[in-house]
């Protein structure tokens, strides 16, 4: 962990710690206790732009996926290394999947800030890293779309990042972290999650990143990441695909002629010459 790093641990961990008040306040400038509702989960153009998110989190994460099957199949050489999306596959996996869903929304009981009392529901409020029992299942902490987000985003910017012109790299950071902070604060809008669970959740994200860039050994890699080369190895999947495709048809070709022989000979009764 780089020293930047801990430095946001220690600050995230001291400000909830000492502040843990932060999340009802900040949960309370989106809640009308008139109502007793939090009126932005009740609109459907948020819900439209929280699937339009995920749809993005899930194409992005597509081509990794796509492009590390290759990696392990293909017998032409390739420009990307296979590391490369080996890590951003891992990243996926490691990161929304098993240790946000799996594992701490699952496990650590936190309830959401809709459920708890000061919002209209029976749960009890508990700060972030605090371990607790208000909630069996995809509970508040931390947040999946922001680990989606994040994840995303880091994935692009690694795909893009020698795609775009170096000029225009400001732009394409400036993009990602609105998109990332777009996602976070509308699930903190809607009542669905507290501040807390939007910050851990990147910082969880960024520091699994990390560990992970390092274990692959990802610096030279993200280097070989261009549009020429994704092209080139883009053809190379399709050609793939075209032999791959070939080859199952000739032999279903021949599994039907056979099956033809083997129908013809038994309706004649003779099985010898099949």
């Amino acid at each position: 962990m780089t020293q930047p790093l801990l430095w946001i641990w220690l600050i995230a961990a001291l400000l909830f710690a000492v502040a843990p008040g932060l999340d009802l306040a900040v949960a309370a400038l989106f809640f009308d206790a008139q109502r007793g509702v939090f009126p932005t989960d009740l609109l459907p153009a948020l819900q439209t732009l929280r699937e339009l998110i995920w749809n993005l989190f899930h194409l992005v994460a597509l081509v990794p996926l796509i492009f590390g099957i290759q990696a392990l199949y293909t017998k032409a050489p390739l420009r990307i290394p296979g590391r490369f999306w080996g890590y951003c596959v891992t990243l996926v996996v490691l990161g929304p999947v098993a240790l946000v869903n799996l594992g701490l929304k699952s496990n650590w009981g936190r309830a959401r800030p809709a459920e708890v009392a000061e919002f209209g529901g029976t749960s009890t409020f508990t700060p972030a890293l605090q371990w607790a029992d208000q909630c069996s299942n995809n509970c508040s902490f931390v947040s999946g779309e922001a680990s989606a987000a994040a994840v995303a985003a880091i994935l692009a910017g690694l795909m893009l990042w020698n795609v775009v012109p170096p000029a225009r790299r400001r732009v394409l950071l400036v993009v990602l972290v609105t998109f990332v902070a777009v996602a976070s604060i509308m699930r903190v809008m809607k009542g669905r999650h507290f501040l807390s669970d939007v910050v851990w959740a990147w910082i969880f994200m960024g520091t699994l990143a990390q560990v992970l860039a390092r274990a692959f050994n990802l610096g030279p890699a993200v280097q070989r990441v261009t549009w020429a080369a994704l092209r080139t190895d883009a053809r190379s999947f399709w050609r793939d695909i075209r032999k791959t495709g070939q080859l199952w048809l000739r032999m279903l070709r021949l599994s039907w002629h056979r099956l033809t022989l083997l129908s013809r000979y038994m309706r004649k009764g003779d099985m010898r010459n099949v």
